[in-house]
């Protein structure tokens, strides 16, 4: 029976080995691609620079589409343009399975950069627009991933498909790509993303199996009563929608500690309150809005169950009416029509959720070559990424890169004006880019032999 049992143990391990390839017997060692990422520093850093100069917004994004088409065509990667607007997909490859996707996101920020000495040479070119997320640097270390890649191009049986995505900064640019066939013909296996992280030191990377960042989602409220003399029309006709919007405010703290099960999370937060014009006057309605956050969709949708009730009830019991916008899970969120100013589209994001194996197969190569004390299990964030669109669909991995250097400065949270990036991160993202990629096709069977089959 012991013989047995190893028999079939043996013929197990052989099945699953079936297909796969050794990198190191095809030269492809990460050790080596490392090095190689580095050699490429001035050029992966010049086209960042250059990215950084020329920030644009959600789907606007003409000037930046054309830099990352003029870098493919000087690396000679091929690549189908317009998709989702103004972002692209480069082919590298036969274009046949099995295929592994990277991807980065493109689109800045409304933020106004300011001048300093370490950064005035590449600054925003576009007044009140700057790169405070790191997309430039994202799309920098895919170019640069892509020019590596294509130099190994004859050792790809299978194909990796280098996806620039717009709208991530809440337009949901990854969905509309979703859409629009990314991940199909033929379809994506496995998908990698990378974002840069002050809050881990230059060069180190962190992730974890399983929600790495929230589902995240949009309300506005207008509480709506009937303004009048602050005074004398108290009592003879006025409806004050401020008490009732305080109300409001004051209940939603309740949420999450009073419907949530301790070991769940989210959060709901009021983050505006706009109303009135004078001292003397209660004002016909009050605007109100926020975020709410949840690590599960399920969470998230008991959660926005339990402040919608609140909102109507309280509105009623103070007479107030209420105008409700909320954003949504559902397929047509970026077809919705008349949203509130603030709000870049309809959709919530979904949680982003790393598969486990993903993971432990990217955390185990990185390991290798980056050194154990470089590769960190991290805690989720609240934050949201719409990488979540493809990892939905996708067994895939999304990764945090450090670039936080206090000397350099470079520890500001995003979404600062103070954000910079250490550049010195930017090669070792390229080159994990491609030994996920690398990696991902040696176990889908899309690699060459390094011997000739028998």
């Amino acid at each position: 029976m012991a013989v047995l049992l190893a028999l079939c143990s043996t013929l197990a391990a052989a099945e699953e080995a079936k297909g796969k390839v050794d990198l190191e017997s095809l030269g492809l060692s990460a050790e080596a691609i490392a090095e190689e990422a580095k050699s490429m520093k001035e050029w992966i850093v010049s086209y960042r620079r250059q990215l950084h100069q020329n920030p644009e917004l959600m789907y606007e994004l003409s000037s930046t589409s054309a830099i990352i088409r003029a870098a493919l065509d000087e690396i000679g990667v091929p690549y189908k343009y317009p998709i989702a607007k103004e972002g692209l997909v480069g082919t590298i490859g036969t274009g046949q399975s099995p295929v592994v996707a990277l991807r980065s996101d493109m689109d800045a920020l409304p933020v106004l950069e300011p001048l300093s000495d370490d950064t005035k040479d590449f600054a925003s070119k576009n007044p009140g627009k700057m790169h405070a997320c790191g997309h430039d640097g994202h799309m920098s270390m895919l170019l640069g991933a892509a020019k590596l890649l294509k130099q190994k191009e004859k050792l790809i049986k299978g194909t990796v498909r280098i996806v620039f995505q717009p709208a991530e900064e809440g337009g949901a640019g990854g969905f509309m790509m979703v859409q629009e066939g990314v991940l199909s013909n033929p379809s994506v296996e496995r998908m990698f993303g990378i974002h840069l992280w002050p809050w881990l030191k230059t060069g180190e990377i962190g992730a974890k199996a399983g929600p790495l960042l929230a589902a995240a989602g949009q309300f506005e409220l207008k509480v709506i009563g009937k303004g009048g003399h602050a005074a004398a029309g108290i009592g003879v006709g006025v409806i004050d929608p401020i008490v009732a919007a305080t109300a409001i405010v004051q209940q939603l703290q309740t949420v999450i500690s009073r419907n949530l099960s301790p070991v769940e999370e989210g959060i709901v937060s009021v983050t505006m309150i706009h109303a009135g014009s004078a001292f003397n006057v209660i004002p016909d309605s009050v605007l109100v809005a926020g975020t709410i956050r949840a690590f599960h969709r399920d969470v998230y949708v008991k959660i926005e169950g339990r402040v919608k009730a609140i909102v109507e009830s309280i509105a009623a019991a103070h007479e107030c009416r209420v105008e409700s916008v909320y954003t949504t899970f559902d397929d047509k969120c970026l077809e919705a029509e008349g949203l509130p100013q603030g709000f870049p589209s309809g959709c919530t994001y979904p949680p982003t959720v790393n598969d486990a194996d993903a993971w432990s197969s990217v955390k185990s190569m990185a390991q290798g070559y980056l050194g154990k004390e470089k590769v960190h299990e991290v805690k989720g964030t609240m934050g949201g990424e719409d990488f979540a669109y493809f990892a939905e669909k996708v067994p895939s991995a999304f990764v945090l890169l450090g670039i936080g250097n206090d000397e350099k400065n470079t520890t500001a949270g995003l979404h600062s004006p103070m954000f910079k990036i250490d550049e010195e991160a930017l090669p070792v993202g390229a080159a994990l880019h491609v030994n996920m990629a690398l990696g991902a096709l040696g176990d889908l069977g899309g690699l060459a032999s390094a011997k000739p089959e028998l």
